[in-house]
């Protein structure tokens, strides 16, 4: 009968352990997630009386009292959506085309 209990015992800490392993996963993925955003400054998170808004892509997300709840609800809604592709970013005005002829700088000084 002993070894039966420590057989039940080494199945439950397995499953613990994969849960653990399940756990850490998601964990690293929404906060991946969350980074991405802001690196990319899509997202905004505002603190209010109540707690927590955070808004993506200008859209209003998710409000909650615990910020960790709100990125993880975010995540769980906004997870999956199609990224902007980090190409389609403005380029600025002093931007040069990969292989364009550049003007003449008119204002230089010529001696």
């Amino acid at each position: 009968m002993g070894t039966q209990q420590q057989g039940t015992q080494q199945q439950l800490e397995l499953v613990r352990l994969a849960a653990a392993v399940r756990a850490n996963l998601d964990d690293a993925r929404v906060w991946r997630w969350y980074a991405d955003l802001m690196e990319e400054d899509r997202i905004a998170c505002t603190r209010t009386r109540d707690g927590w808004r955070l808004t993506i892509d200008g859209h209003h997300a998710v409000e909650d009292a615990s910020f960790d709840a709100a990125v993880r609800r975010a995540a769980d809604i906004w997870c999956d959506q199609p990224r902007l592709s980090p190409a389609l970013g403005r380029r600025s005005k002093r931007a040069r085309l990969a292989g364009a002829t550049p003007l003449p700088d008119w204002h230089a000084r010529r001696d």
